[in-house]
């Protein structure tokens, strides 16, 4: 059991992962919707869109997987507008690349992969690495749309709701504490794979009941 474990850690299966706090995420948009809590609405400049809940896929590094659709809500007798946003965290919980892509009647837009790296600079971590990001995807995306001479309120503002959910997505990211080396047994922990300490108790402590005085007749 002992080897079996310790196969799993050399492998990066137990190494904690980004977690995507999705109730989070949807109290930000305006919280999940009572009646179908699969996607939560909010307005934005006269429009109406729909963002639905984000599926989460983990990474053999450590790292996970989001991707999200959100809807353009357009009325009744019009076809609506739909979106995907696909974000990929790195282990320690930074932006290692996101794309976006708009489905307007037919039509397909979609933004350039960006990277987390490269001409973003070495330097930039955590938040303004996310930022950056955030901000290069949707230049790319709005410049494409706009190309499209795409014209309606509702969908030349839809980039800027794209980063609007991606910069609340960001926000919902945390990162467990990472484990520190355990000695088992007079053994220390190997260097390939480090157990996971386990949570150390308080010695025990005597209880000392004392007796009420007795008193006399």
């Amino acid at each position: 059991m002992k080897s079996l474990l310790i196969s799993f850690l050399a492998l990066g299966v137990v190494t904690a992962s980004p977690v995507i706090h999705i109730d989070t995420f949807g109290e930000s948009l305006g919280g999940w919707e009572k009646k179908n809590p699969k996607y939560a609405e909010f307005e934005r400049s006269g429009s109406t869109y729909r963002t639905w809940r984000p599926e989460i896929t983990p990474m053999v590094n450590g790292g996970v997987f989001v991707s999200l659709r959100i809807d353009h809500m357009r009325g009744v007798f019009a076809t609506d507008d739909h979106a995907s946003l696909e974000v990929t965290f790195a282990p320690d919980g930074t932006v290692e690349s996101a794309r976006s892509s708009l489905a307007l009647q037919g039509k397909r837009v979609t933004s350039d992969l960006i990277a987390g790296t490269g001409k973003l600079g070495a330097n930039i971590v955590g938040l303004d690495r996310a930022a950056k990001v955030g901000a290069e995807m949707v230049a790319n995306l709005t410049a494409k749309v706009l190309r499209e001479n795409i014209r309606e309120p509702g969908r030349v503002t839809f980039p800027a709701v794209l980063n609007h959910n991606y910069n609340l997505l960001c926000l919902a990211v945390t990162v467990p504490p990472k484990a520190t080396p355990v000695v088992e047994d007079g053994e220390p922990a190997s260097s390939e794979a480090e157990a996971i300490k386990a949570p150390e108790l308080p010695e025990a402590v005597p209880l000392i009941i004392e007796r009420p005085p007795v008193k006399k007749k």
